[in-house]
């Protein structure tokens, strides 16, 4: 159920009985054949099968995010909007303490822009010191994707897993399979870095940056390696949330 699209006597009611999940994305510069929203579209789009598995309640997204890493230029494309790690440490925190207070107990942070991973544990961490009876679970989709699964598509297609990172042939695919309206497929293509390093260097300079924010090979998606990888994906998501904040599927509805 939408929490967004209930009354507040509905919300009311549920509030207390269900699995909360709030769905996190960003607005980053995800190539020309993406939207900004990408990430976010990723999440909800789990959200709600989550909600057709198991029957939570699917807060409103936080679409925001913080800054990606530099290979993806993030922050230097128009329309890209960042937070700053404690806006959005608060802002998560103000979310799950009013739900809270609302009655919820068990909390899914539902993250597909991994830069967010570190504020979300601080969150999650400060909001359990003050409501110790309640389970928070932080979790990205790249999370429960099996190994055997990633290997697998990047010997069948010839991409490398050490090129196929934001923005490239599995993040495009998910976006394929959850809205394939918004992708310009007509605008697919790779993108490389003169020299590529692990490291952190302020400002960055311009030769560890791509030109598009592909990370850094996207021609190879296809809907079928989205639609292949999102039902694994659901698949493990549904157990892990089960395992972690209900013992079996009948138990975490009402």
């Amino acid at each position: 159920m939408r929490i967004a699209n209930m009354t507040w006597q509905e919300y009311d009611d549920q509030i207390g009985r269900r699995i909360v999940v709030l769905p996190i994305g960003s607005i980053d510069g995800h190539g020309p054949h993406l939207p900004l929203s990408a990430d976010t579209i990723i999440s909800d789009h789990l959200a709600e099968r989550l909600e057709e598995h198991l029957g939570v309640l699917v807060l409103p997204p936080l679409t925001y995010g913080l800054a990606t890493d530099p290979p993806a230029s993030g922050g230097r494309f128009p329309g890209v909007t960042n937070l700053r790690a404690a806006t959005f440490t608060a802002l998560v925190l103000d979310v799950l303490r009013a739900s809270y207070r609302h009655g919820a107990r068990r909390f899914v942070l539902l993250d597909s822009h991994k830069v967010n991973l570190g504020a979300l544990r601080e969150a999650a961490e400060l909001f359990i010191e003050t409501a110790p009876d309640a389970r928070v679970m932080a979790v990205t989709w790249w999370d429960v994707v099996s190994e055997d699964s990633r290997n697998a598509i990047a010997t069948e297609t010839g991409v490398g897993r050490h090129d196929d990172h934001h923005a490239a042939m599995v993040e495009t695919s998910l976006v394929m399979h959850a809205a394939p309206h918004l992708v310009r497929r007509e605008l697919l293509a790779d993108d490389e870095i003169p020299r590529r390093a692990r490291y952190l260097v302020l400002p960055v300079p311009e030769d560890l940056r791509t030109k598009t924010g592909v990370v850094y090979r996207a021609a190879a998606a296809s809907p079928a390696i989205g639609t292949r990888l999102m039902a694994e994906i659901v698949t493990n998501l549904v157990a892990a949330v089960t395992r972690e904040l209900g013992e079996a599927a009948q138990e975490v509805l009402p």
